[in-house]
């Protein structure tokens, strides 16, 4: 369900807690490199550029760096959202703010490892109903088997459905949203399949892995993302909204600079490992960019809240994982390849998946091998 993703209700988030007043940080340590040492063409990558000045294409980002070289950075004008409002033509620039969307399901599940590593968490296969007590009426037939792994691969096998339109009252995540108990909210819905069997895309799976961070660290999701994943990587500039009554948005809350991005994408890329700091498990980012499970889209997988698929790039089959979002937010992971890409983009629940598009055809395009 990555194509479409709420447009949620913005009267519910009266309060965005960010680090926006903090100065942004010049990037030192991000080493440049040239199109012909990263053996891409520059043609083909120019040429795309010039169709998105032109109009052609709603792209607002694009960056590409290969052997932890920065080979490609743009910024472009073009129609924009903030999470859910939209706010017309916008100039972006490197210093600008952007939707992460659905990427913040991926930020979440890093929380998740980092959770994991430091023992607050003991084990993914952990039942969830451990971490909610307050909540065991719920934990009845198959329910009473999910566990974390379960919500990470998005086949908790709970009654979820984001099909339908969000404007539409029977959304779930728009109900989730408007809860006055977001948490009991999810913990509530009926078993629809055994876990671990179905794919079924939910921002309720995330909730609830972002809230097992809360009550297992004491600290709000957003803080713990702060100092134990955005410190260490430099990240000094986000925002993640949150409802009115505090709650964080964990399943699309976060924005982010597209170059802040790519460091999240640079750790994984390193197998947890930053300037000498194994910030994340080696083991953890393996297992969250594998394709475990079969999502409900063709040649499509999921792993650990990442999109996983096999493009052919420079004539072979390759393994990319995503940490993907609604209307074209991207960071996209080659490691057999050393490339990495990030994007943002204005395509915000485009049926025709036009962003994914550009960056198969257009940028992966461009790679010669």
């Amino acid at each position: 369900m990555r194509k479409i993703i709420p447009i949620l209700l913005a009267i519910l988030f009266c309060s965005c807690h960010n680090n926006d007043d903090q100065p942004t940080p010049d990037t030192p340590d991000q080493e440049t490199g040239t199109f012909e040492e990263a053996n891409i063409d520059k043609q083909k990558i120019l040429a795309l550029e010039n169709d998105i000045n032109n109009g052609k294409y709603n792209i607002h980002s694009l960056l590409i760096l290969r052997k932890n070289k920065l080979i490609y950075e743009q910024y472009f004008a073009g129609e924009d959202a903030v999470f859910p409002t939209p706010v017309g033509k916008v100039p972006h620039t490197q210093d600008s703010l952007h939707d992460c969307r659905s990427v913040t399901k991926s930020i979440v599940s890093a929380c998740v490892g980092i959770a994991l590593a430091q023992g607050k968490i003991k084990s993914v296969d952990d039942k969830i109903f451990d971490y909610f007590p307050a909540y065991r009426q719920y934990a009845t037939g198959d329910k009473a088997d999910i566990t974390i792994r379960h919500l990470l691969t998005m086949s908790s096998g709970l009654d979820w459905n984001e099909r339908v339109s969000y404007d539409d009252p029977a959304n779930a995540e728009r109900q989730m949203l408007e809860a006055q108990d977001p948490t009991g909210f999810v913990l509530q819905c009926k078993s629809a399949a055994r876990p671990g069997t179905v794919f079924n895309y939910s921002g309720g799976n995330t909730h609830l892995l972002g809230q097992i961070v809360e009550r297992t660290t004491g600290m709000s999701i957003r803080d713990f993302a702060n100092r134990y994943l955005f410190q260490p990587l430099g990240i000094t500039k986000f925002l993640w909204s949150a409802r009115a009554d505090g709650i964080y948005w964990m399943p699309s809350g976060l924005r982010m600079r597209p170059l802040d991005m790519a460091r999240v994408g640079r750790l994984y890329m390193q197998q947890g490992q930053w300037k000498g700091q194994q910030l994340l498990p080696a083991s953890w980012i393996t297992q969250s960019t594998k394709w475990i499970v079969d999502s409900d889209e063709q040649n499509v997988g999921y792993g650990f809240q990442f999109w996983c698929s096999k493009p052919q790039v420079a004539g072979q089959q390759v393994d990319m994982a995503q940490a993907e979002g609604n209307g074209g937010q991207t960071i996209a992971m080659i490691p057999s390849l050393d490339l990495e890409i990030v994007m943002t983009a204005g395509y915000y629940n485009d049926v025709t998946d036009q962003a994914n598009q550009v960056l198969v055809r257009d940028v992966l395009g461009a790679v010669k091998k």
